[in-house]
C-alpha cells in the first residue's frame, strides 16, 4: 500500500464537520452518482450531454445531481434554458483520481500475479 504525507498536520474535526464528511461519502456511495462524477472529471457538461454520457434518464439524472449538490459535490449553473453541471470541489477530483488510481494499481498487481501462476501451470 502506498502512503502519502501531507504538508499540513491532521486537524480534528467537529461533530458537524464529521457529519458533512459522512454526507459526502454517502452521496458518493451510489454507482449512478459516481457515473455522474466520472463524466464530469474532464469538465462541465450540459444536462443533455450528461444524460447521454451516463445513460441515466433525465429524471433520474436530476435526482442524482440534487443529492450530489446537497452534499457539496457538484453545482448547477443556468444560462438561459441550458443547465450546466460541474464538480464544485476540486478536492473531489483528487479523491477520485487517488481511489481510481489505487484500484487500477491493485487490478494490475492481481493480473500480473495471475499471469505468473498461469505461466507456472503451463510449464508443469
Amino acid at each position: 500500500m502506498v502512503t502519502t504525507r501531507t504538508s499540513r498536520p491532521h486537524t480534528n474535526l467537529s461533530d458537524a464537520q464529521l457529519e458533512a464528511v459522512a454526507r459526502r461519502f454517502r452521496a458518493l456511495a451510489v454507482p449512478s452518482r459516481l457515473r455522474v462524477i466520472n463524466a464530469l472529471m474532464n469538465g462541465p457538461l450540459a444536462m443533455g450531454e450528461l444524460a447521454e454520457n451516463t445513460g441515466l434518464s433525465q429524471s433520474n439524472l436530476s435526482r442524482q445531481i440534487t443529492e450530489l449538490e446537497l452534499a457539496g459535490c457538484v453545482m448547477r449553473e443556468r444560462s438561459g434554458r441550458e443547465v450546466t453541471v460541474h464538480i464544485a470541489d476540486p478536492t473531489l477530483q483528487q479523491l477520485c483520481e487517488l481511489v481510481c488510481g489505487s484500484l487500477a494499481e491493485q487490478a494490475s498487481s492481481k493480473h500480473q500475479a495471475l499471469r505468473k501462476v498461469a505461466r507456472r501451470s503451463s510449464k508443469s
